[in-house]
């Protein structure tokens, strides 16, 4: 009975600890995966044009970078819009976002678009993701053909127009963006910018100045970081460079800030538990050897050695900690599955309190540990026990 009340007693105490760990480790999680399903979370758009704008020489050097993902240059808002024609005949202006293989937004929905054919046909349309209020709008579906109109003012003032045509290559949820978007390979924005800008692009047949001789440049870009932590680091590069940007960083700090806390509380807990721990081994070690006096001194007159004194109330608290663990284990998980059920509305199918068996396994080491530390005093006593004190009292 002495026994079972230890262990009881032991599982009273790690069992608060267990949950708390579990909730630390289960709620930084959850935020980190809010985050992580969130593609604005990682993205990195620069805050205004960036003076004389941004090349193709500043992509290439970010795209060697690990800790970057997925990076697109941006042409001008200006000519990044586009009215294309609905079912019904009237109208709707899409913004034209570009995007190319990787691109982070696409992949998760399931939507990535196919390269651009070099040798297409003029009139040939090309393939593009809409958003779900576009598609709404449009009332087009994945494999409709929706023809836009692209103007221009030419040298001379006269107004010119030219019909730019679409395949509708797949549709995102109403998640995924919430404005009415056409996502498009970049060198197809590079087109409509040219012709725009009364530039010559022969793969459309669009005449126009030559354009030999012209350095491109950027006004803007997307930027997908690695993962969570490298937002931070992309952000630091990138105001090094003077690139004043827009990131998620503050949210992540935020995390951060909210696992280090949690972190130094339990530590604070740990230290306490670890501490009463360590005081009830020792106490109900050195209790359990005085209770037994007489019975060890007998053990050596019937010739066990005092190693093997020694190795009794080692092996007696051994075995209550592993006890108490075990049970500490179980209530913490029944408590866990508890609190996922109360809040499971608010999470969505994540968890709150996370208790996998490697915190088990990392609480019956350390109490193992601070078991055989505490019980070393009182088994160095039951092996120094003199038979003839035995003898003395019979």
């Amino acid at each position: 009975m002495l026994s079972l009340c230890a262990v009881l007693a032991l599982a009273s105490m790690l069992t608060p600890l267990l949950v708390l760990y579990g909730v630390r480790v289960g709620l930084v999680e959850t935020l980190r995966a809010t985050l992580l399903h969130d593609p604005a979370a990682l993205i990195i758009i620069p805050a205004g044009s960036g003076g004389s704008g941004f090349t193709n020489e500043l992509f290439e050097k970010l795209r060697r970078r690990p800790d970057v993902r997925f990076v697109t240059a941006r042409t001008r808002d200006v000519a990044a819009e586009m009215q294309f024609a609905a079912k019904d005949g009237s109208y709707v202006p899409l913004t034209l976002e570009p995007t190319g293989p990787g691109d982070p937004l696409l992949e998760r929905f399931g939507q990535p678009l196919p390269p651009v054919a070099p040798e297409a046909a003029a009139d040939a349309p090309e393939d593009a993701v809409l958003s779900s209020s576009a598609a709404r709008k449009l009332s087009a579906a994945r494999g409709d053909i929706l023809r836009g109109r692209l103007g221009r003012r030419r040298p001379d003032g006269a107004l010119e127009t030219a019909v730019f045509t679409i395949r509708v290559a797949g549709v995102l949820p109403p998640e995924a963006i919430p404005s009415d978007t056409a996502f498009l390979p970049l060198p197809v924005l590079e087109n409509i910018q040219d012709y725009r800008d009364y530039i010559a692009v022969p793969r459309r047949s669009w005449d126009g100045d030559p354009a030999t001789g012209i350095k491109r440049h950027y006004e803007s870009f997307r930027l997908y970081a690695r993962d969570l932590d490298s937002v931070e680091t992309l952000d630091d590069h990138l105001r090094g460079l003077r690139i004043s940007v827009i990131t998620k960083a503050k949210n992540i700090a935020d995390i951060r800030m909210i696992d280090s806390s949690l972190t130094r509380l339990l530590m604070i807990i740990a230290l306490a538990v670890g501490a009463g721990f360590v005081a009830f081994t020792l106490s109900s070690s050195l209790a359990a050897v005085r209770r037994k006096d007489k019975m060890l001194g007998m053990l050596r007159l019937l010739g066990f050695s005092r190693p093997a004194l020694l190795c009794y109330p080692l092996c007696q608290a051994l075995l209550t900690c592993a006890g108490g663990t075990f049970a500490a284990w179980l209530l913490a998980c029944g408590v866990a599955v508890s609190i996922d059920s109360l809040f499971a509305a608010q999470l969505a199918g994540g968890a709150i309190c996370v208790i996998r068996p490697e915190h088990f396994l990392a609480a019956l080491a350390a109490g193992l540990a601070l078991s055989l530390g505490a019980t070393l005093y009182p088994a160095v006593r039951a092996a120094g026990i003199e038979p003839a004190l035995v003898i003395r009292d019979v």
